[in-house]
């Protein structure tokens, strides 16, 4: 019926498209061809009655014939002419009656009861419901953990957070893209200060600098993380011990690492203007600098720098450094450890949840689009085939006017031929009745004409059952507009139930968020799980 149908229409109402009535039968099948279709029996009239004034003169038929059976050869083969007309008229019709009637068998539809029909709706609409079951137990278990796990968190450290929630706006996707962004700017700054202080121009600058800028915000973002959050607001004092040894490492490893490059770049500009004076500047090379002795010309004056370029690097260095520390303390997470982690959690959990039920509506919709396609193809299906239906008894009707005509032609030049046979005759016999003498006497059997009776065409088996498809069909339209009204009604019952499940699951779960259920600024776990 459709490409992608419900289960329970498979056996209702009218399971293949209605295609119009296809008859077969011809005239020419049955023995009728030419002027034979047309009725036409293919007698002359003058020879006719020349073979009537032959079949008088000698005084045949005999006076006392009065069967069919000792009729002269001239009208029986008349006789014979006429039945084989009506009778391949009788076969041909017969054959259209019977592809009629099977056609009509073909178009009565099964019968439709509306309240069966309801009740197979909603069994498979909650097979769907049922299927997913599992998903939508799985999340709400893990959605209940979630929202367990931050209200014990919650519990735990609200005397440090009190009522107030982490920013979800804020994501680490963001974060991440600006650490990129600012490492990307400073590693181009710094490709163009050292493009200068070696052979491989700006290629080579590019190198050294993207290699110096990742060290440096990777060192500051671990400061700003794991550092500063953690030693100001963890609420352990070993982890606060630990986060004030990295804050201070990563503070003095960021200083010490752009204090070196500073300097480092200030000794590139000194070695090139000492090569520049030589006239060596062809054999100098800033790797041959060794780090060692930048590092022992950094103290004990470590600002002390000659080169503006070596300041403009400095300068960078401290700006970037100072950004990633900022972004690793406020940006990838809540500044208090561990609660963005259980936020984010529950966030993700509760999401999934409403994916898992979003899931289920869309597959509610997908089956009640397929249900509301169905009712319109049997209704146009329904009403398709009470179209054809009445298209096919008009066929029917019309064949048999059709046959109705041949045969009365074919009956009327029957007749004609047969009178003109007999009063030839029987006129010939009266000239030679002095010849003839006693055998002048006309037969009896022409006392009366045979008039051919036409065949019998009823249809009323036919039209009886055309009726009763009809009706049928009728009762099945009334049933599936009652089944389309209910079918309205109920899936506004659906979501209108699925949106104030959803409307109260977002108020539990705000309530549970915010802390603020019953005016406590803790929700009890009981009270977490029954949203």
């Amino acid at each position: 019926m459709l490409k992608k149908t419900v289960r329970w229409g498979a056996d209702v109402g009218c399971q293949s498209k209605i295609k119009p009535l296809e008859t077969t039968a011809e005239l020419s099948d049955f023995g009728l061809k030419g002027k034979l279709a047309q009725g036409e029996l293919g007698f002359n009239r003058t020879l006719t009655k020349r073979d009537a004034k032959n079949d008088a003169a000698d005084a045949i038929p005999a006076s006392d014939a009065i069967t069919q059976d000792q009729w002269s050869e001239r009208e029986q083969q008349i006789a014979e002419r006429a039945e084989t007309v009506r009778r391949g008229l009788t076969t041909w019709l017969s054959t259209t009656a019977a592809s009629v009637r099977n056609f009509l068998h073909g178009c009565t539809p099964v019968d439709i009861y509306p309240d069966q029909l309801r009740e197979a709706i909603k069994s498979e609409e909650n097979e769907y419901r049922h299927h997913e079951m599992d998903d939508r137990s799985e999340a709400k278990e893990s959605h209940d953990a979630a929202i367990t796990e931050l209200q014990t968190f919650r519990a735990r450290h609200g005397d440090r957070i009190g009522d107030r929630t982490p920013d979800i706006k804020k994501n680490v996707e963001q974060t991440v893209a600006i650490l990129v962004f600012i490492m990307l700017l400073e590693g181009g700054f710094n490709a163009l200060l050292f493009k200068d202080a070696q052979s491989s121009g700006l290629m080579g600058g590019l190198m050294i600098a993207f290699a110096v800028s990742a060290v440096n915000v990777c060192i500051a973002v671990v400061t700003g993380f794991f550092g500063i959050r953690y030693a100001f607001n963890h609420p352990n004092i070993a982890a606060r011990v630990c986060g004030g040894a990295i804050m201070a490492l990563g503070l003095l490893s960021g200083l010490f690492l752009n204090f070196f490059v500073a300097h480092f770049r200030d000794a590139v500009e000194t070695g090139l203007i000492a090569a520049t004076a030589a006239g060596t500047m062809g054999e100098f090379s800033m790797f041959d600098i060794s780090p060692a002795s930048v590092m022992s010309g950094m103290f004990p004056n470590i600002i002390g720098l000659d080169s503006f370029i070596a300041m403009g690097l400095l300068f960078m260095g401290l700006t970037v450094f100072g950004l990633a520390v900022y972004e690793g303390y406020d940006r990838i997470s809540d500044s208090y450890p561990g609660y963005g982690r259980v936020w984010r959690k529950e966030r993700k959990a509760y999401e999934r949840r409403q994916q898992v039920r979003n899931g289920v509506r869309d597959d509610l919709s997908d089956y009640f689009t397929q249900c509301r396609m169905w009712f319109e193809t049997q209704l146009s299906r329904h009403a398709a085939a009470k179209r054809e239906i009445e298209k096919s008894m008009n066929e029917l009707e019309s064949r048999r006017d059709i046959a109705v005509a041949i045969a009365a032609k074919a009956a009327d030049q029957e007749r004609s031929l047969k009178v003109a046979y007999r009063q030839a005759h029987r006129r010939h016999r009266n000239q030679l009745r002095d010849k003839l003498g006693e055998q002048a006497a006309c037969p009896a059997y022409f006392d009366e004409i045979v008039t051919p009776q036409l065949p019998p065409f009823d249809y009323t088996k036919e039209r009886d059952q055309a009726n009763a498809a009809i009706k049928a069909i009728d009762q099945n339209l009334k049933a599936l507009n009652m089944s389309r009204e209910w079918l309205e009604t109920h899936i506004q019952q659906v979501q209108k139930g699925l949106s104030s499940i959803e409307k109260k699951v977002g108020e539990e779960v705000e309530k549970v968020r915010d802390g603020k259920s019953a005016g406590k600024a803790f929700v009890s776990v009981d009270e977490a799980r029954r949203a």
